[in-house]
């Protein structure tokens, strides 16, 4: 019997993840090409959060994590952004401004670079922070209403992509 290559760790996840994006991109471009453009980014916006949510919830299970420090959810994204992201195709940096409420900066963007080479920068609606709004619900440490911005992506328009986030509180009964 052949033995199979062994690949490295960081290889396979490379690839896995590579797969993931293609597939992702084909599934736009699909739902583009037959319901138009608005329909594509809708979905693609729901799409998101629902992976997100389930990814978050498996990450936040096997680490153990516990809702209620903010610090430590913004260290378990860190984790999960180079865990299912990786860190050669997106540099996010979060810093917490308050216990209940942080900014996240995004300098590169494997997602704004594909835009604009597909030509739709000026179309596309950026899905990056329904990612981060999923991975709060799936963590349950959900963000206050009104966070995420339906925007096209500002990196690609040749902006600052930062945003400040604001967890929701609890309202008294």
């Amino acid at each position: 019997m052949q033995e199979q290559p062994i690949l490295p760790a960081t290889t396979r996840e490379d690839l896995l993840r590579r797969a993931w994006y293609i597939h992702d991109a084909a599934w736009f471009a699909a739902v583009r090409e037959a319901y138009g453009m608005e329909a594509a980014n809708r979905l693609n916006q729901k799409a998101v959060q629902v992976v997100a949510r389930a990814e978050s919830a498996r990450l936040g299970r096997v680490t153990g994590f516990q809702p209620g420090d903010l610090g430590e959810l913004l260290r378990l994204i860190e984790t999960g952004r180079e865990l299912y992201v990786g860190q050669d195709l997106m540099e996010m940096k979060t810093t917490q401004l308050a216990p209940d409420r942080y900014e996240a900066s995004v300098s590169r963007c494997f997602v704004a670079e594909h835009i604009v080479k597909a030509g739709m920068a000026t179309d596309y609606k950026c899905a990056v922070f329904d990612r981060v709004q999923g991975w709060h619900q799936g963590l349950r440490m959900p963000l206050a209403e009104g966070q995420v911005p339906r925007t096209t992506c500002l990196i690609a328009r040749g902006e600052e992509c930062r945003r400040e986030f604001q967890l929701k509180t609890e309202q008294p009964p």
